[in-house]
């Protein structure tokens, strides 16, 4: 069972991850711009020069990948959760949760993953995207390979960062809407209490009304018999 004090580690790893993607792709793509500067056969860079661009790359793309792939053990933490939670835990009708049905987690499920397909294609896109820019430009003068560099950057940079900010968004909002019912069902009682409780104060209800009917039956046989003496 997913306590209280876990939710609230869930919760701060899960923006963990998300810096360490958003980290990650910046420092991947710096390194990427910086690469693509030092390859040009006018401008070629000095081994000192093109190392640290290496290392940023992969080190950027390690923190990328762990980022993405934190977020999915997290929202999978939650997510396995909810079938079962559905099936055991007692649900009123007036009750008000963001996934109140299995077809609701299979919608939510699509949503983050689709998300999550979006984030990785996004940094994807501005890596292969710049290095195809520097392939098809390599021949032509360092003037024009620059300009052609830069557009690609801003162009592909929006755009990365557009689908990214967008995609974790609706990851993030996937990812609330299962932690807010898998914690509001936590706390509600199983279908099996529930049902004992409802027996039981039927029970009582029954019980009460008729001790006030055996009552009331004492009180009138009682006048009945006065009225007969008089």
């Amino acid at each position: 069972m997913l306590s209280a004090p876990l939710f609230v580690y869930v919760e701060i790893d899960l923006r963990r991850f998300i810096v360490l993607f958003v980290l990650g792709a910046a420092t991947t793509a710096a390194a990427q711009v910086t690469l693509s500067l030092g390859i040009h056969p006018d401008h070629l860079a000095l081994l000192t020069f093109v190392a640290p661009g290496c290392v940023a790359f992969v080190v950027g793309t390690a923190l990328a990948v762990t980022g993405l792939l934190g977020l999915a053990e997290k929202y999978q933490l939650i997510a396995q959760r909810l079938p079962a939670l559905f099936s055991e835990k007692y649900i009123a009708s007036e009750m008000e949760l963001p996934l109140s049905r299995t077809s609701d987690l299979n919608a939510s499920e699509h949503s983050f993953w689709r998300a999550y397909r979006h984030a990785a294609f996004a940094l994807c896109l501005f890596i292969t995207g710049l290095l195809v820019i520097s392939l098809l430009l390599i021949e032509s003068s360092f003037i024009l390979y620059m300009t052609g560099l830069s557009v690609g950057v801003g162009v592909l940079g929006v755009i990365g960062l557009f689908w990214s900010f967008k995609a974790l968004r609706t990851a993030r909002r996937s990812h609330w809407g299962a932690e807010e019912t898998c914690q509001i069902l936590e706390s509600q009682p199983n279908i099996e209490e529930e049902e004992e409780t409802q027996r039981s104060i039927k029970r009582a209800r029954w019980s009460g009304r008729t001790s006030h009917k055996g009552l009331y039956t004492r009180q009138l046989e009682r006048r009945t018999r006065e009225a007969n003496r008089r």
